[in-house]
């Protein structure tokens, strides 16, 4: 058996421990149910705190209060001079061996440092500790029950043993997200590119097969290979006797048209020649750029869309509130942010949900996303990114460059929609340039054509049909090179987006069947804990559906009704117990490094005989030593009822109890084995003249002793004296030891000597008139440093009272056996 046990802890500044110079030192054992009690206010807490931060570094209830509270600067002990908190664990393995102590420590800025001793990694062996059934308190228990099936899924993960696999699952689920997988790889801006390639690549095999018509006179034949279409074309212009020697050697891309044109200059001159080759170049040019136009009807699909993005972004507050609204969606829906009518921005509590009202927000940010991608799409599709040549062909030189301009917004699908109408009127106005020109361009060549030879004509045309077939090649093999990289890369992030999403539902699968059959085995070790707490005709039951994270709490039976809601019947206490079974059958089954569990406070809701019910259950079914392969338990309580009962099962064996004292300001101190120590620093207070830390040690010393002369000597306490206020409690004990005390000497079996019976009356007058009567009215004011310290010897001088020297002249004396027995 792996693992270990808590020796022993340390803790000096840190919470409501000061204790600067002496830190608190619990000694525990490990063979033994440890429990230490407190009243309210005195540190029983703070020690929770302290292993609670030692082991995982942080407290949760102080991360999260609101920024204004600044939880953080409350981790340290405020009176403490020297602004550290240091909180030591000494750990012994469960195998044997030597023990190791953890020191933690936390200085002002928040600094944290971990120093083991023996060499040992510190780090790992709190790592190791950390398991969620190993620090325990009432709200653990509450929440357990109050939380959402998934939430307390995931947290039902850790108890199981299986955190890991838990976080494990969440974070393939996030990377198989659709949404953040997509925003991660730019999916929609590949996409984008995608379409605006295709429509090149559309556009050029249009030029390609209206320029292969014109040069060759035949249609073109897009199964038709390559090289065979190439040979066709070469074939063409070779045939004409002028251009011959031009073509002979030459693939036809090497053929250069421009030599072709010069040679039929060459062969009929002039000016009109020249000027016919340039109306059918610009004559190509403007057509191919009207060509790539959009039509009236993408026109006005576009500003439909811009229109309807527009709408959508009149419902949202901005990029910055988008940001805003996002992060704050991430906080509200993470497991740490409990409450969620809490706003994480401004701390402010509302009646309903802060996390719905961000998703309606969000999803308001969503609908505009929507929007731009469908604006993106009709941007690129139809080619409204690809107009530069019609821009820069029907622009005049004072005009704006709109198409140009809108091309990035465009792609980004943020054109707005007055915008829109103006790229579109802008548009109107270049393709009816566009029209005039190529009219006129048009007529212009038919002018000249009629005025030349029809075969030099012919020569000139075929000529431009080569220089726009090769052109139009080259587009069509760049647009195909674009296309294929673009559908290479999607390809690839398809792939992997196909292995996340096969990855997150195969481990998803296996973290859930892995969870169903831990559930299975904790189930009837949950219900056998829960009934030898409550002995109720009340079954619990735990439901996990299969591939899902939640669980589902309920009743198997709730008397004579099966199948009932845990959540709607039961009481808190019956909720408690139905928390406590669960982790601790838990901590039964799968146990990790830590082989011991601190329980803060984990019956204030049960009554007494519950109480003793859930300690006979710790006691004899699960801890040590009644269970030799149990855990260590450590439990802290203020309850006064079961101090009686930790009081009682210390005497019987298997039980080690200690109560602690004190206060936030000055230090707290455990009265078991260490009543010297607040002896002594009761004195040193009073000392300094520092009465008002003095008192109430003087209090806790007090009642330590009366108790030890109770305990010692058998006196017997009425039982109604534990449900006292506690500022009456010595004052109760006295009476009670007075009474015992008068009832031995009218009966005659009094033991006690002359002397001591009389000092006895002398002590309690000092005790009650110099101190409890002021005490118990809460008039500490009244107190003096000389008048305390006749009080602390008076409360030795009583003790004295019960005790003899044994033996004689030894100079060490005993307590009588009884009040009417010596030994």
């Amino acid at each position: 058996m792996s693992g270990w046990y808590l020796q022993k802890v340390s803790i000096e500044g840190f919470r409501g421990i000061n204790n600067e110079g002496a830190p608190l030192v619990l000694k525990l054992k490990p063979d033994c149910v440890n429990s230490i009690s407190a009243p309210n206010g005195v540190g029983k807490t703070s020690i929770f705190d302290a292993v609670v931060y030692a082991i995982t570094g942080r407290i949760p209830k102080l991360d999260d209060l609101p920024a204004t509270e600044k939880g953080s600067c409350y981790y340290l002990n405020r009176f403490h001079a020297g602004g550290v908190g240091t909180i030591i664990l000494t750990l012994v393995p469960a195998n044997g061996g030597t023990a190791v102590d953890v020191t933690v420590r936390r200085d002002a800025a928040g600094a944290r440092t971990v120093v083991a001793s023996t060499g040992a990694d510190g780090n790992a062996i709190l790592a190791d500790l950390n398991r969620e059934f190993v620090l325990l308190d009432g709200k653990t228990f509450q929440d357990f029950i109050d939380l959402a099936p998934q939430r307390r899924g995931r947290s039902f993960a850790g108890l199981l043993g299986l955190k890991r696999y838990s976080s494990l699952r969440q974070g393939l689920a996030s990377l198989a997200n659709t949404k953040a997988f997509n925003n991660h790889f730019a999916v929609g801006g590949k996409e984008a590119k995608q379409n605006s390639a295709h429509v090149r690549l559309q556009r050029a095999r249009t030029n390609v097969k209206e320029a292969f018509a014109a040069l060759v006179g035949d249609e073109y034949d897009p199964a038709e290979a390559e090289a065979t279409m190439l040979a066709k074309a070469h074939s063409a212009l070779s045939g004409i006797e002028l251009l011959k020697p031009l073509c002979e050697g030459r693939t036809f891309e090497e053929i250069d048209p421009s030599k072709c044109i010069d040679a039929a200059k060459s062969a009929e001159g002039g000016e009109a020649r020249a000027e016919l080759t340039k109306i059918l170049r610009d004559e190509a040019r403007w057509s191919e750029a009207l060509k790539a136009a959009p039509s009236e009807e993408d026109a006005k699909r576009l500003v439909e869309l811009a229109d309807a993005r527009d709408t959508a972004l009149k419902l949202t507050q901005g990029d910055l509130f988008r940001q805003l609204y996002g992060v704050s969606e991430i906080i509200l829906a993470d497991d740490s942010w409990g409450d969620k009518c809490v706003c994480p921005t401004c701390d402010r509590s509302d009646t309903g949900s802060v996390l719905d009202h961000v998703r309606q927000k969000n999803a308001a940010f969503e609908a505009v996303e929507a929007a731009s991608a469908n604006l993106t799409q009709e941007w690129t599709e139809k080619g409204w990114n690809q107009l530069d040549e019609l821009e820069r062909l029907g622009r005049q030189a004072e005009e704006r460059a709109q198409l140009a301009e809108a091309r990035d917004v465009g792609l980004k699908g943020a054109v707005e929609g007055a915008r829109a109408r103006a790229v579109v009127q802008w548009l109107k106005t270049l393709t009816d340039r566009a029209v005039a020109k190529v009219k006129v361009l048009t007529h212009d060549k038919v002018a000249l054509e009629k005025s030349l030879p029809d075969k030099l004509t012919a020569v000139v045309e075929k000529a431009e049909a080569a220089r726009r077939l090769q052109s139009n090649l080259s587009d069509l093999r760049a647009a195909l090179s674009e296309q294929s990289a673009i559908a290479a890369e999607l390809a690839r992030i398809a792939r992997a987006k196909t292995f996340l999403d096969a990855a997150s539902s195969c481990f998803a699968g296996a973290e859930s069947a892995a969870s169903a059959r831990r559930l299975a085995a904790i189930e009837p070790v949950t219900r056998k804990i829960f009934a030898a707490i409550m002995y109720t005709d009340v079954v619990p039951a735990l439901k996990k559906r299969a591939g899902s994270e939640d669980l589902s709490i309920s009743l198997a039976q709730f008397w004579t009704l099966p199948d009932i809601s845990a959540q709607a019947v039961l009481s808190e206490s019956y909720r408690n117990a139905f928390a406590i079974s669960v982790y601790l059958a838990a901590a039964s089954l799968y146990g990790g490094g830590a082989r011991f569990l601190i329980l803060d406070d984990v019956t204030s809701s049960f009554d007494s005989g519950h109480q003793f019910h859930l300690m006979n259950v710790i006691k004899g079914q699960f801890a040590r030593p009644g269970v030799p392969d149990g855990p260590q338990v450590i439990l802290l309580s203020h309850d006064t009822v079961l101090e009686k009962l930790f009081n009682t099962n210390a005497k019987d064996g298997g039980w080690w109890h200690q109560c602690i004292q004190g206060t936030a300001r000055t230090s707290v101190l455990p009265q078991s084995g260490a009543i010297h120590r607040v002896r002594d620093a009761t004195r040193a207070l009073l000392d300094a003249g520092n009465t008002d830390d003095a008192a109430p040690r003087i209090r806790q010393y007090l009642e330590f002793k009366l108790e030890e002369v109770i305990s010692r000597v058998g006196i017997p306490v009425p039982i109604a004296i534990a449900f006292n206020d506690d500022k009456h409690m010595a004052k109760n004990l006295i009476d009670a030891i007075k009474a015992a005390v008068d009832l031995h000497d009218a009966a005659g079996r009094l033991v006690l000597e002359p002397a001591q019976l009389a000092g006895l009356g002398t002590s309690v007058a000092t005790i009650v008139s110099n101190y409890l009567a002021h005490w118990s009215t809460g008039q500490t004011h009244a107190f003096t440093a000389p008048s305390l310290k006749g009080v602390m010897q008076a409360i030795e001088k009583f003790a004295a009272c019960f005790q003899f020297e044994h033996p004689a002249g030894s100079g060490r004396y005993r307590y009588y056996r009884s009040l009417g027995q010596r030994t």
